[in-house]
């Protein structure tokens, strides 16, 4: 089986030789064809994947015609050794070739795909750092820069503990670039020569022929911004003789870029087309999408500038063919204001009789207008954005406020119920026994109805006190929910024999919010007390259910009822007519003298 791989690779290879030979990818070829007539070994077999890894991602950055078939082959290999890293290197080699025709969405999808499968391979910090630095090139070329340098810093540790440089300058590189170019609107260049500085005291320790030729074009680029045109030259010369050596031809590409932007602010138009054509020439072998686009922008800007509209035309439809293509930026408007400059000089010579000095007045007018409606949209939009600034600020404080409110109101029912129970509890028992210490048979027969009168109130007294203790805040609330300090109060309940409470639950499958498990255990705990006291109810059903968004608290009694009088004016409902405000629910009473009540709270949660 691995002889029949290798047959295909050499079979792949002389396809290879027919186009005009690259050294640099020569020697790798013939670096793994000599791998190929080694024993089989697993070592040899991931020698090769590196190998065919780095090979496909050479030809993929210079352009080589044979780049299809080394992926290819690579592939063929991954698939049939199934290595958990060679599979990674395959992902981000597909990362690699999406990238260079513009398709960002797919080229972005493998590249996350490289950096997951070789986070699982582990073991090798280099080759996952080169996967973080590629994805964060394209959330870059997207305008996701933020994204892009939030995915650099991941890659920084990884970078730095190779050592082979190469990720740790392209990291370096981009940070320069990020402070030199004016779309990034930082313009530091002495930062920006700070950066690439710190990549040309690294390049002996990359392998990479892109970076060892952008380097010096980048320090001619930054040199030139600083007024140091000698320099700018001499790295210039270099970048330019490296890159021709390598056959680099992005970085040739941006360098005659760099010459024609020279020529330009020289005005010398007719020079400075010539590099434009030259870098577009090169912009087009490079095989890139993207530089290839940006070099028909910069020649139609040339052409723009000269006045020669028809041309600027051309390469500007060029341009958005390609733009629409990467599926990144709508340039509709600077097409549309293109067009229309380009018709308005055919028509300039019909409308010149036309032109008066009111119709410039009108022109300026409605100019300023439009940009005085312009500003005005903008302060208003501004305002907006304040305002709702501040109003999420205002939501955030009224959280904290409540969350404190109901942390304060817990504590203070926490106080009550312990002094309740600590205290004024242990002085109703103190007196109760008192009282049945006194020997009342000698005591008239009614005096021993009012004593013996008397312990019941105090033992009724007692009761009340215990349960109420009990239930201003009891433990189930605070660690299990609304639903189990409910079950807990219908035992306790339960206890008094005169009245049996029934608990139904329904739809509640996880906690409630704090503040509303509170606020409906008080309501629950108020009607029960209202029922216990007025209702002369056997029966009363305690319901809680959820539905979608709406919990729904359910109290209701068969006991005598009451009027509709006693509804409005009880203490007790006003009580919970203020807490289900709170809440921003609704609730309703239904009940009439003699056939019970029903009192339905819901609230939306």
């Amino acid at each position: 089986m691995k002889k029949t791989v290798c047959f295909l690779l050499f079979f792949t290879f002389s396809l290879g030789f027919i186009h005009a030979q690259n050294p640099l990818l020569d020697s790798l070829i013939h670096h793994i064809k000599d791998l190929s007539t080694q024993k089989a070994s697993s070592q040899r077999d991931t020698n090769i994947i590196l190998s065919l890894s780095l090979l496909t991602e050479r030809s993929l950055n210079m352009g080589d015609s044979r780049n299809q078939f080394f992926l290819d082959s690579l592939q063929r290999f991954t698939k049939k050794t199934n290595w958990p890293k060679g599979l990674g290197l395959h992902e981000r080699a597909l990362g690699k070739q999406n990238d260079v025709k513009g398709n960002y969405t797919e080229a972005l999808k493998h590249y996350t795909n490289a950096i997951q499968l070789l986070k699982k391979a582990g073991g090798d910090s280099f080759e996952l750092a080169y996967a973080y630095v590629l994805a964060a090139f394209v959330l870059n070329n997207n305008g996701l820069t933020d994204k892009c340098i939030e995915m650099l810093n991941e890659a920084l540790p990884y970078a730095k503990a190779t050592k082979n440089k190469n990720n740790l300058c392209w990291i370096y590189d981009f940070l320069g670039d990020y402070n030199y170019y004016d779309s990034f609107g930082i313009r530091n260049y002495k930062k920006a020569l700070f950066y690439y500085k710190e990549v040309e005291k690294n390049i002996p320790y990359t392998t990479s022929p892109t970076l060892k030729a952008d380097n010096p074009h980048c320090l001619a680029n930054v040199y030139m911004k600083l007024g140091d045109e000698k320099k700018a030259n001499d790295y210039r010369d270099n970048a330019l003789r490296i890159a021709k050596h390598y056959n680099n031809r992005v970085v040739i590409f941006a360098t005659y870029a760099d010459l024609a932007d020279i020529y330009e602010q020289q005005k010398s138009y007719e020079k400075a087309l010539e590099y434009r054509k030259a870098s577009l020439e090169y912009a087009q072998k490079s095989g890139w999408k993207e530089m290839e686009s940006r070099a028909e922008n910069y020649i139609y800007q040339t052409y723009k500038r000269t006045g020669d509209y028809k041309n600027a035309l051309k390469y500007y439809e060029l341009h958005k063919t390609h733009e629409d293509s990467l599926g990144r930026f709508s340039v509709q408007k600077a097409y549309a204001e293109l067009q229309a400059k380009y018709e308005a000089e055919k028509q300039q010579l019909r409308i010149t009789d036309l032109e008066n000095e009111q119709l410039i007045q009108t022109q300026n007018f409605l100019i300023g207008l439009s940009v005085l409606g312009v500003l005005l949209t903008c302060f208003i939009f501004w305002s907006n954005r304040k305002l709702k600034a501040k109003n999420q600020q205002l939501k955030t404080k009224n959280r904290e406020i409540e969350d404190a409110l109901l942390k304060g109101q817990t504590i203070e029912r926490k106080r009550v119920a312990s002094e309740l129970h600590d205290n004024l509890n242990t002085k109703i028992a103190a007196l109760r026994w008192r009282l049945e210490a006194l020997d009342t048979s000698k005591y008239p027969e009614a005096d021993q109805k009012i004593h013996a009168g008397l312990l019941q109130t105090l033992e009724d007294v007692y009761a009340d006190v215990r349960l109420i203790s009990h239930n201003l805040l009891p433990t189930e609330l605070e660690t299990q929910g609304l639903v189990a300090a409910l079950q807990k109060l219908t035992e306790k309940l339960n206890v008094n024999a005169k009245t049996v409470f029934h608990l139904i639950t329904n739809g509640i499958t996880e906690r409630l919010n704090p503040k509303i498990e509170y606020q409906l255990y008080s309501v629950a705990l108020e009607l029960v007390n209202n029922v216990l006291k007025h209702a002369q109810a056997q029966q009363v059903w305690i319901s809680i259910s959820q539905n979608h968004e709406v919990v729904s608290l359910t109290v209701s009694d068969d006991g005598v009822g009451m009027s509709n009088v006693e509804k409005a004016t009880g203490v007790g409902l006003r009580n919970i007519s203020a807490r289900v405000e709170a809440l921003n629910g609704t609730w309703l009473i239904d009940s009439k003298p003699t056939t019970g009540t029903k009192v339905t709270i819901e609230v939306p949660v």
